[in-house]
């Protein structure tokens, strides 16, 4: 299983994780900006949803 980290702004994945981490772990590497667009990105912001593939 697998999680995507979405930028809410432009729609492109941030990060992918293999194992769940925090939202705030995931963002630490692009610096909590998205690497596409440079939108700001706040770890309390994000919600989570599940979809089957």
């Amino acid at each position: 299983m697998s999680a995507d980290v979405v930028c809410g702004k432009c729609g492109s994945v941030i990060h992918t994780m293999k194992m769940l981490k925090s939202v705030k772990d995931a963002l630490r590497s692009t610096n909590n900006r998205c690497p596409v667009c440079g939108a700001a990105l706040n770890p309390s912001d994000f919600s989570v949803s599940a979809t089957k593939r």
